[in-house]
């Protein structure tokens, strides 16, 4: 059955020719039958074009729909798989699919695990889970809409680093999230810029758990493919002790987080620019941070040189980093409070704590990879930046995170770290 509107056309068309009819017919004299047996095989010929068109249209929209969702244009592509917009059909909301192929039987596992640990998670700095579809050869993670862009956007889209009160308001998000993660015995293994997205409202939000696990214990053996992933896509911000194949994959989370913290203070990686991967490990390995520049406040320099111990055992707890002096320094004492607020029994002799009941639950969260995880670990990709002002919506969003806690274009090649290294010494 045609659309209405095709139909109309349809009409339009057979009219005119019909009533042209009569003034063809007094050009053509006795042979003007002709014409209307050229005016049946143009409508035929039109019909038909029309029904042709109508049914491959359909069949487009059939092949573009996935349960209730219409599936619209690539926002992300990582290594293995596509994160794309989508509208659901009956309310015409916005969300994101997380497309992931069945190309074997781990790839299928990892799925498997990545939803068995999203679901784990409700928090309001963690990006949501809405939905779980599958056909025959794809798996759809349905996820809520992030619309600020990721921290990387923002880190590069800026001519100068973020002023340290959004910093602060950026960390302290985090930190609540990383908590919730750990408390739930999830460690993301995967922590930075391009995995941490931005609300409109100033609102982080943690995403991409495609590499986290869950650990009934924070003692971890990588994997030979998931240390070669390391190697080539966020080295720049992975542990020292990764290297050495076994480590406390909740400790490794906190130096991820030290890295992430000098990039938002500094637009510049704690070990350097190099694009040479072994100069980079060797640097790691040994904690060579790069000096801060002296615009950088005791404080925040203190937090990252704390963050980034060389030994594991020597980094603090997140309920010490929520208490550290540099969020004091900006944020209010109550919020800080409501941080952590109780034991939590995941991490062997560290002092975490839970954010609320609630975070026990078996609630739905998520993971978009929405940034793309192709840069390599000495590039700071560059897209749509979500600015933040120095007085704005950063600290907009810790203040609304603190009354939910409950809920709780081109790379930059060129970005060297300021000073000389000097083992882990950060002050200037």
């Amino acid at each position: 059955m045609l659309g209405k509107p095709l139909l109309q056309q349809l009409i339009l068309h057979a009219a005119i020719l019909t009533l042209g009819a009569p003034v063809l017919l007094s050009f053509t004299g006795r042979n003007g039958h002709i014409i209307y047996i050229y005016i049946y095989i143009y409508i035929y010929i039109y019909c038909s074009l029309v029904r042709l068109f109508d049914f491959t249209r359909k069949l487009l929209l059939v092949m573009r729909r996935v349960g209730d969702y219409e599936i619209l244009d690539v926002v992300g592509e990582g290594a293995y798989s596509k994160v794309k917009r989508v509208r659901h059909t009956p309310t015409g909301c916005m969300f994101v699919a997380k497309i992931v192929p069945k190309t074997n039987q781990q790839v299928e596992s990892d799925v498997r695990l990545e939803i068995s640990v999203l679901r784990r998670l409700k928090h309001k700095n963690i990006v949501q889970l809405i939905e779980i579809l599958e056909s025959t050869n794809n798996y759809y993670i349905i996820l809520e809409p992030v619309m600020g862009g990721d921290l990387c956007d923002i880190i590069v889209g800026m001519d100068r680093p973020l002023p340290e009160q959004d910093v602060a308001a950026l960390l302290i998000q985090l930190v609540a999230g990383v908590h919730v993660c750990h408390c739930n015995g999830v460690a993301h293994r995967d922590l930075k810029p391009e995995n941490l997205l931005l609300g409109t409202d100033g609102v982080l939000k943690i995403s991409d758990f495609g590499l986290s696990r869950l650990h009934r214990e924070s003692n971890f053996q990588a994997s030979t493919s998931e240390y070669a992933h390391t190697l080539t896509g966020t080295l720049a911000y992975v542990a020292p002790e990764v290297f050495g194949g076994s480590y406390d994959a909740f400790r490794a989370d906190i130096w991820s987080m030290g890295c992430i913290a000098y990039v938002l203070l500094t637009q510049n990686f704690p070990f350097g620019s190099t694009t040479d991967p072994h100069a980079l490990e060797f640097r790691i390995r040994n904690g060579e941070v790069s000096i801060m520049p002296s615009s950088v406040s005791p404080e925040a320099k203190n937090l990252c040189k704390w963050l980034l111990s060389l030994r594991p055992e020597d980094r603090p707890t997140l309920d010490a980093v929520a208490q550290h002096d540099f969020f004091k320094k900006y944020l209010p004492a109550e919020y800080l409070r409501m941080t952590t607020n109780r034991k939590s029994p995941i991490v062997h002799g560290a002092n975490m704590n839970e954010f609320s009941s609630q975070v026990q639950e078996e609630t739905p969260s998520c993971s978009p990879s929405i940034s793309s995880t192709k840069q390599k670990h000495h590039h700071l990709r560059s897209g749509s930046a979500a600015r933040i002002s120095p007085s704005g919506s950063a600290v907009a969003g810790a203040a609304s995170s603190s009354n939910h806690s409950s809920e709780s274009g081109r790379d930059r090649e060129d970005m060297d770290a300021h000073g000389t290294h000097v083992g882990s010494d950060l002050e200037g």
